[in-house]
């Protein structure tokens, strides 16, 4: 199914100034010396976010400058910098501007951070609401959430205005050829593109009820999210049916729901005990550098595999026997590492050589809660992970042993 798009035009408000992370003034800093401890093949340091007001991790990206940018849920300050060579993190401030129709709700950058192929970062404005019961969110003149591009090396801000009136921005993916930004909403789940040669946004409006936490972008420039079909019962959404893919052809500016199936397990059989999650098709997703995109689902946790041309979904098995795979991500070498499990989430590694996954086990287990919503790994093998859902804004540095 085609659907049209709502065209506007974003504004450019200017450039705001804040530092350079080189140069950035340290409003709150720390690194180093948090707790350490072992796991399978891998050491864990926890690093605590000095943030005040952030309470989770939920966006990363590894920029050009060799610094991981990390986004946060918080009280206006959703955006910091970590240096792995020192493990200091800074604080960059207030870059979202402050409306009052959303105060008293936490502001956030979920999924919404990205790379160009130039260095710069762009910025997705989101908010702490539910897409199951967003009861608590009313948008009533409410005119959306922005895109900001960020430029590391003069530490320019530019707003590139808001995206879906009345809607907050919740994931974003990047076309690697540079041409535009694909993202989605909350709470109305709203697929929209901005194009960056024109700076017009186009609205293909409500996918289905929410049916993935990430969307990918191929190395053609075809982004892939999900879909499902659902019936609406008072009291709270049921899914029926199944989950299949989505499609954006940036070419022909065409948005279809796809009948490719994506493997989860039927919504209406999901209980409490597994962590019910209304985003059941791609829970994270990373594009390999062979052009293959590889996904995690989130009930039950699937690692999954698609190939440039091919229509069809690989299941390539359950790396973690619960639900949950939040956050992927690609070695220097190859391999497919991860994030998953509920309540206490483990890594693991998918070697596509070889067509195996190994569990290195809980990244914490002294946390009884412990989840992440994002990763990056380093060139050197070092992988970063960020903690959401438990009130803390940690990060985790997971150092591979040697041997």
């Amino acid at each position: 199914m085609n659907r049209e798009p709502i065209k506007r035009r974003a504004f450019l408000a200017g450039s705001l100034g804040i530092p350079a992370v080189a140069a950035l003034a340290a409003r709150a800093e720390g690194g180093g010396g948090g707790a350490r401890w072992a796991m399978k093949a891998y050491d864990v340091t926890e690093l605590r976010v000095p943030v005040t007001g952030a309470n989770a991790v939920t966006a990363m990206v590894l920029g050009d400058d060799g610094i991981l940018y990390c986004g946060l849920t918080g009280q206006r300050r959703v955006l910091v910098a970590l240096d792995p060579r020192s493990d200091v993190i800074r604080d960059f401030g207030e870059i979202f501007p402050d409306d009052p129709k959303t105060r008293g709700i936490d502001d956030k950058i979920h999924n919404a951070l990205v790379k160009a192929q130039d260095g710069s970062l762009y910025i997705g404005q989101g908010l702490n609401i539910s897409d199951g019961y967003p009861r608590e969110f009313h948008a009533h003149g409410y005119e959306g959430g922005h895109l900001f591009r960020y430029e590391p090396g003069t530490g320019r801000v530019a707003d590139l205005g808001p995206q879906v009136p009345g809607e907050a921005i919740q994931g974003m993916t990047m076309d690697p050829r540079g041409r535009y930004i694909a993202g989605y909403t909350i709470p109305g789940n709203h697929f929209f593109v901005h194009d960056l040669g024109t700076h017009e946004v186009a609205d293909y409006g409500r996918i289905s009820q929410p049916a993935h936490h990430n969307l990918v972008c191929d190395s053609a420039g075809v982004t892939w999210g999900c879909w499902n079909c659902a019936l609406a019962r008072e009291g709270m959404p049921v899914r029926t049916g199944a989950c299949y893919l989505m499609r954006y052809d940036h070419e022909g500016r065409t948005f279809e729901r796809t009948c490719v199936e994506v493997p989860t397990e039927s919504f209406a059989a999901v209980s409490p005990a597994k962590n019910k999650s209304w985003n059941n098709g791609f829970d994270s997703a990373c594009r390999a550098r062979d052009g293959a995109i590889y996904f995690g689902t989130s009930l039950p946790a699937n690692l999954c595999r698609m190939r440039p041309g091919a229509d069809n979904v690989e299941l390539l098995g359950q790396p973690v026997p619960s639900s949950r795979i939040p956050a992927l991500a690609e070695t220097a070498d190859g391999r497919i590492v991860g994030l998953g499990g509920f309540p206490q989430m483990q890594l693991f590694q998918y070697d596509p050589a070889k067509a195996t996954i190994q569990n290195f086990g809980v990244v914490a287990p002294q946390y009884p809660l412990c989840l992440f919503h994002a990763m990056a790994v380093l060139p050197d093998g070092r992988i970063y992970a960020g903690e959401t859902d438990s009130g803390r804004a940690n990060i985790y540095r997971l150092e591979p042993r040697k041997g």
